[in-house]
């Protein structure tokens, strides 16, 4: 006997995405299969940066870390130029939040 099965064209959509996510990533779950510097290993300011992105962490490529960490400044400037004058306000509260003031 046949099973039939329907699908409707947003199944059909979200099956052929998740096909091509998994074959976009290697063996290792959620870890990208290119890499520019394949042989490197992670720095500890790596792994800090890669906790920024919290239960996504795992889907941001060595690649970006890397360049995160090699150009804090400029992605400094890029997220003022997001956030605006609100970067400041965000900015500070972090500062002081993540600061231990003894006194």
């Amino acid at each position: 006997m046949k099973k039939i099965v329907k699908l409707t064209e947003s199944d059909l959509n979200r099956l052929v995405k998740r096909i091509i996510n998994e074959q976009e990533f290697d063996d290792e779950i959620g870890k990208p299969k290119f890499t520019v510097e394949p042989h490197i290993k992670m720095t500890p300011r790596e792994k800090d940066i890669e906790g920024l992105f919290g239960k996504y962490s795992e889907q941001i490529p060595a690649d970006i870390l890397r360049y995160m960490r090699k150009n804090p400044q400029l992605v400094m400037n890029r997220l003022s130029i997001i956030y605006g004058k609100d970067f400041l306000k965000y900015a500070d509260n972090a500062y002081i939040k993540n600061t231990r003031f003894d006194v």
